[in-house]
C-alpha cells in the first residue's frame, strides 16, 4: 500500500548497484495517500511481474477466498449468514456509530466467545482509511476506551485528544 511520495524516498535511498524486489497484492486496496504504485508498475509492462495463484492461508473454499474471488469479478458475495462454522460474516450497519458500536462488540465480545481469542492480544482490527466515524482514529479510540480503559496514571499528549497510559512502575512509590 506504498504511495507515491513513499515510493519515491525509496527509490532515492536504495543505492544505484541494489535491485529492488518489490511484493504486493494487486487485489488490495490503494493506498491511503495519492498514487496506485503497485497497480500501475503491473500495468507498465516495465517491469517483471509474478502472479500467484495458489491459495495458502485459506482452504480453497474458505469463503473469505470465494467472497473475494466473486468481488475481483465484479459480483456480490452471498453476504446471508453462513449455516455452521464460518470464516466470513458480514454485519450490516448503515449509519458510522452502528458500525463503530457493532464493530466494538465485536471485538470485545462475539469474536472471543466464538473462538477463545484474547480481544487485546489476538484480534486486530483493519479500516482502509485514518479519518471519518469508522476509520482507524475513531476507532482505536472506541476501542481502547472498551478494552483497555484510561486509569488514574495518563499523560496527555498536548494539543490532542490522544493520551498514552503511563506504565506501573515498582519504584514509584
Amino acid at each position: 500500500m506504498v504511495d507515491v511520495p513513499l515510493m519515491q524516498a525509496l527509490l532515492k535511498a536504495v543505492p544505484d548497484q541494489a535491485g529492488l524486489l518489490i511484493v504486493g497484492d494487486i487485489d488490495q486496496l490503494p493506498s491511503v495517500g495519492p498514487g496506485q504504485v503497485l497497480a500501475d508498475l503491473i500495468a507498465s509492462g516495465a517491469v517483471p511481474v509474478v502472479r500467484l495463484t495458489e491459495v495458502f492461508r485459506q482452504a480453497a473454499q474458505s469463503r473469505i477466498i470465494t467472497s473475494a474471488h466473486q468481488i475481483n469479478e465484479g459480483s456480490l458475495p452471498d453476504l446471508s449468514k453462513p449455516e455452521g462454522d464460518s470464516d466470513f460474516y458480514f454485519v450490516q450497519a448503515d449509519e458510522p456509530e452502528l458500525a463503530v458500536s457493532r464493530i466494538v462488540d465485536l471485538v470485545k465480545s462475539h469474536i472471543p466467545r466464538r473462538f477463545g481469542l484474547d480481544p487485546i492480544r489476538d484480534i486486530q482490527v483493519l479500516c482502509p482509511m485514518n479519518r471519518g466515524g469508522v476509520g482507524a482514529r475513531s476507532l482505536n479510540i472506541e476501542l481502547q476506551a472498551a478494552l483497555n480503559p484510561a486509569g488514574e496514571r495518563k499523560v496527555d499528549r498536548f494539543g490532542s485528544s490522544s493520551h498514552f497510559e503511563r506504565p506501573h512502575c515498582p519504584l514509584d512509590l
